[in-house]
């Protein structure tokens, strides 16, 4: 008898390594998440500083700016903000733990039954919130290509015209 509890305890100890590794993916990504979210927030202050400067430039000397360069710049500028501020957003994330009192079967089950019910919980959490990630990263991509290209459009906008 004392063999088939050990078996027990050693699986159930499997089970809460596991739980662990999950919980531990979760953080990670909730990590990453707010990583991005601080990057973003620094981006939309730079993004902001170079168009005001910009535009305070062009409206104080118009002579030699060139316009189509200058306006397609701000543009890129201002979609590389906005979406900034979309990856930024507040959202609704899922949580790895679980409210005891709306689950409240989970105090009635066996230990084994628990930790693999919280595995199964963590794992859903986790792969909600790596998507929602993953949409955040692919927008903060595309924003710092838009912020490069808007810099060097109104920069182009500034220097002389060449005539070959």
């Amino acid at each position: 008898r004392s063999g088939s509890i050990k078996n027990m305890e050693s699986e159930n100890n499997k089970f809460s390594i596991l739980l662990d590794t999950v919980r531990h993916r979760f953080d990670t990504i909730r990590d990453a998440d707010n990583v991005l979210d601080q990057k973003s927030g620094t981006l939309i202050g730079f993004t902001i500083a170079i168009i005001v400067g910009y535009l305070t430039i062009v409206s104080s000397q118009l002579a030699g700016i060139k316009l189509y360069e200058g306006v397609i710049g701000v543009i890129f500028l201002i979609i590389s903000t906005a979406l900034l501020i979309i990856i930024s957003w507040p959202r609704n994330y899922s949580s790895s733990s679980v409210k005891v009192s709306s689950n409240q079967e989970y105090l009635n089950k066996e230990e084994k039954q628990l930790l693999l019910q919280l595995i199964s919980d963590n794992e859903s959490a986790t792969d909600k919130n790596l998507k929602k990630l993953e949409t955040k990263a692919i927008l903060y991509k595309i924003s710092v290509y838009l912020l490069v290209l808007g810099s060097i459009l109104l920069i182009l906008s500034k220097l002389p015209q060449f005539y070959v």
